[in-house]
C-alpha cells in the first residue's frame, strides 16, 4: 500500500530515525531506515515518496513496516519441532559411537 501524502503525517528519514524506538540504547541510522526502503528487511520494504531531491516515509508506513516483519517472524502454531527431532544430523562424536558399535555387531555375527 503507497503512502496517501495527504492522510498519513509525512516524516524525513532524519525525523523517522527519532521516531522508531531505540534498540540497545541507539538509534538507527538514516542509512539504515534508506536502505529498509530500497532492499528492504526479510523480502518487506519501508514505503516512501520522493519529495524533490528528499526521502519522506510516514508513521504509518514505519507501523505497517514493523507489523510485516512481525507477522513473518511469528512461528505457526503447532510448528515447533520438538527438542529430540532438532538434531537431525548425529555429531561427529554420535555418529563414531553408531559406527564402532556397528563393528562389533559384526564381528559377533562373524561378518
Amino acid at each position: 500500500m503507497p503512502i496517501d501524502i495527504e492522510k498519513e503525517t509525512l516524516l524525513s528519514l532524519t525525523q523517522a530515525t527519532k521516531v522508531v524506538p531505540t534498540v540497545n540504547g541507539r538509534r538507527p541510522a538514516i542509512a539504515t531506515l534508506w536502505r529498509w526502503c530500497r532492499k528492504g528487511l526479510g523480502g518487506v520494504n519501508l514505503e516512501y515518496v520522493r519529495i524533490g531531491r528528499n526521502i519522506a516515509t510516514s508513521r504509518e508506513a514505519l507501523n505497517r513496516f514493523f507489523n510485516r516483519l512481525a507477522a513473518i517472524d511469528t512461528p505457526a502454531e503447532g510448528t515447533r519441532p520438538s527438542p529430540q527431532a532438532r538434531r537431525l544430523v548425529p555429531t561427529p562424536r554420535a555418529r563414531q559411537r553408531m559406527l564402532d558399535e556397528a563393528d562389533r555387531v559384526l564381528e559377533r555375527a562373524g561378518i
